[in-house]
């Protein structure tokens, strides 16, 4: 296969966290994740990266209610975390955008789609449920796609690229089902089978060190449906993690882009765009840099840049 640079961003706000911390906590932690998007896609405007958005399906909306007996989107199946007691939909404040601009990005949407740039809109689950986690029943995740459809096909987007909330995966075969031809598999890192805590420390030596990211070749889960590795998160720069040099992010995005060419496979870069909030100038111009090298491999015919979507599209029709 062609040498591919693939870009995939986890746009959730608050709800990738909700379960963990406070609204209020999140926003003091992430300060202007709407003006953190906005200088993100003038940077992939100006270096014409197209990325894979993956929404999380609630921030399609501008505004939600309650039904008559008090609950958030009813039709929805709650899954069963352990960690999680109650209803999974309780936070949900059933306003509005105006009222609680964390839980509503129908105007975040507008911006990804009006880009210069034509950016792939793919799907982070409706309400960022854990697929792979044991409460996670079949009707509970078939329940959450099929809200992530009907809000993504009311803004008319088809979705057909998805990434698991937490990386966790599960529930293949209802990706398929529901018209995904692309999901973003486990980085094929060299710690992911240890547990837990052994794994975050070998994640973040892995960072520091500045070792070469891995790069993958995409697998065929289901007849039509293609699992597209991680290869790097961007680290962001909360707590200890700013003990790692913003060099050393660019070095990693260098080198996995060079293997990439190398080895004619797919380095695949993630992150959340509110990971860009703490010490924003820094990870834009790290970020800059990692997309500049990329850019100039991709015009001197080198390498190839391409959404999730394309690049499924590009394996099941060689």
């Amino acid at each position: 296969m062609r040498p591919t640079f693939v870009v995939s961003l986890d746009k959730e706000l608050v709800w990738g966290s909700f379960d963990l911390m406070s609204a209020e906590a999140w926003a003091r932690a992430y300060p202007d994740p709407r003006g953190t998007v906005r200088r993100l896609l003038a940077l992939l405007d100006e270096l014409a990266i197209p990325a894979t958005w993956a929404v999380v399906g609630h921030l399609f909306l501008g505004a939600c209610r309650r039904d008559a007996a008090g609950r958030a989107h009813p039709e929805i199946v709650r899954p069963r975390h352990a960690w999680r007691r109650g209803d999974w939909l309780a936070d949900d404040p059933c306003t509005d955008r105006a009222h609680d601009p964390l839980w509503y990005g129908d105007d975040l949407v507008d911006e990804i789609l009006a880009a210069r740039t034509k950016h792939e809109v793919g799907s982070h689950s409706f309400s960022h449920v854990i697929y792979g986690d044991a409460g996670c029943s079949a009707e509970a995740a078939a329940s959450d796609l099929a809200a992530c459809v009907a809000a993504a096909r009311a803004r008319g987007v088809a979705l057909r690229s998805f990434v698991f909330p937490r990386n966790v995966e599960g529930h293949h075969a209802l990706l398929k089902a529901n018209g995904f031809v692309a999901y973003r598999g486990d980085d094929p890192t060299w710690f992911r089978g240890l547990p837990g805590v052994a794994r975050r420390a070998a994640h973040l030596f892995d960072q520091a060190a500045g070792l070469e990211p891995p790069v993958s070749v995409p697998r065929e889960t289901l007849p039509g449906l293609w699992n597209i590795p991680g290869s790097m998160l961007l680290l962001h720069r909360g707590g200890v993690r700013q003990l790692v040099p913003l060099s050393v992010r660019v070095a990693r995005g260098r080198a996995g882009l060079a293997r990439a060419v190398r080895e004619e496979k797919v380095f695949h870069l993630w992150f959340h765009p509110f990971n860009l909030c703490v010490d924003r100038a820094g990870m834009l111009g790290a970020l800059r840099e990692i997309l500049t090298a990329a850019a100039r491999l991709r015009d001197e015919g080198a390498l190839d840049i391409r959404t999730m979507g394309d690049l499924a599209d590009s394996m099941s029709h060689p």
